[in-house]
């Protein structure tokens, strides 16, 4: 894990050779992407694009999905991106150079439009709290705001101003704070929005980058387990109306 965060570092850095801001944030996506797709199990996908439900409802473009591509193989593959049904999503990592108001104002507009999408014809649900059940056979799709670094002082009171610039996103975008699962900033520390909570650890990039690690793979590996195959007849017309018995 330590050499795969200096790699993710030295990749960064490499990515500001462009001057072009959106070229540079494509590239640290990649670079972050491509460590997801290195060591996940095959069974899941690691890929930019956009999901979409049976209503039609899109999400546009995301920096890069997980998805289950053991059993759902996407609706159209690109040059550079897919189009996936929103009952194969798992994860949304949106990719930061650096977090500002401006940048969690954008994530939680695209947050909410994630929170939209019916997978089975259900809305996605938040984290469920204090120990609850998944008997209720909801689905939940993970939102991470993966960021560098940050435009805020680097101190003690980082967490609260980060964490109130999110309840200020999120109300801008008229979206619940829940819809982000987790803030990271890799050179501070971690923010659960739903929560209210949040820890700094400047200094600690190591710990950041496992903690934030091991907390993606294990949902993955809760939420696959639980998630139910895609019935594509529910993307398709609707069946057609008189039939007759032929027997």
């Amino acid at each position: 894990m330590e050499k795969a965060k200096q790699r993710l570092l030295l990749e960064s850095a490499d990515a500001a050779d462009f001057k072009q801001s959106g070229i540079r944030g494509d590239e640290r996506a990649a670079s972050l992407a491509s460590f997801f797709g290195d060591r996940l199990p095959d069974r899941f996908g690691v890929e930019k694009g956009e999901a979409i439900d049976y209503v039609d409802t899109r999400t546009g473009q995301l920096d890069f999905v997980i998805y289950d591509r053991a059993r759902c193989a996407p609706i159209r593959v690109g040059k550079e991106n897919l189009l996936l049904p929103c009952e194969a999503l798992y994860c949304v990592i949106e990719v930061k150079t650096r977090v500002t108001q401006g940048e969690l104002d954008t994530s939680y507009v695209a947050a909410g439009k994630v929170r939209e999408l019916r997978p089975f014809k259900h809305l996605f649900i938040a984290a469920r709290q204090d120990g609850c059940g998944a008997d209720d056979n909801r689905d939940r799709c993970l939102y991470v705001i993966f960021g560098y670094t940050s435009n805020l002082g680097n101190g003690a009171e980082w967490a609260k101003k980060e964490y109130e610039r999110l309840t200020t996103a999120a109300a801008s975008a008229g979206v619940a704070p829940d819809c982000v699962d987790r803030l990271i900033v890799l050179d501070r520390g971690l923010i659960n929005p739903q929560k209210g909570a949040g820890k700094w650890e400047a200094g600690k990039a190591d710990s950041v980058f496992l903690e934030s690690y091991l907390h993606v793979v294990n949902f993955l590996a809760r939420e696959s387990e639980r998630r139910k195959p895609v019935d594509w007849q529910i993307y398709g017309p609707e069946s057609a109306s008189g039939w007759k018995s032929l027997a």
